[in-house]
């Protein structure tokens, strides 16, 4: 009498097979929506980090700016150390406050953005320095966009 301890070949073929099928069934719903809460955890960080700047500029009475590339942002106060001037948008010698990358999949859409030179800056009143209308950030993946509206008051909102 034989003792049958394990799986047959074809046990294991069958099991793997099933896994496979669950797998690809599962795994695009997952992956979308893991890039939509990127997507929103980019845009929560982004408009928290504009609201510091905001304080950090009234509470440092200087320039505070904000600084965009495709994939990632900086935050500095701009308070002329190399140039001796306050306000030359330079950020080589200055407090850096912040440098984010942006997540796996989410841009900035540099094209999109509203923004003269990919940059803003808040004053020492916590307004957005120069500007008369509100501004747009677009947050972009794959498939969706979030865009991260600045009015010349200061207020961040998401659009």
């Amino acid at each position: 009498m034989r003792r049958n301890s394990g799986f047959t070949a074809f046990e294991l073929a069958v099991s793997m097979a099933i896994m496979v099928v669950i797998a690809a069934l599962v795994l695009p719903p997952y992956l979308k929506w893991l890039r939509t809460q990127r997507l929103n955890g980019a845009t929560t960080n982004l408009m928290a980090d504009l609201e510091m700047a905001k304080i950090r500029a009234i509470r440092e009475n200087a320039f505070v700016v904000v600084k965009f590339s495709q994939d990632s942002y900086t935050i500095f106060v701009d308070n002329g150390k190399p140039s001796g001037t306050a306000g030359d948008w330079n950020p080589t010698g200055e407090d850096t406050i912040r440098s984010r990358t942006m997540p796996s999949g989410v841009q900035i859409d540099l094209g999109a953005l509203t923004l003269a030179n990919s940059r803003t800056r808040f004053n020492s009143r916590g307004l957005p320095d120069g500007t008369t209308t509100a501004e747009t950030i677009p947050l972009v993946t794959a498939e969706s966009s979030k865009m991260i509206s600045l009015n010349r008051l200061g207020r961040v909102s998401v659009q």
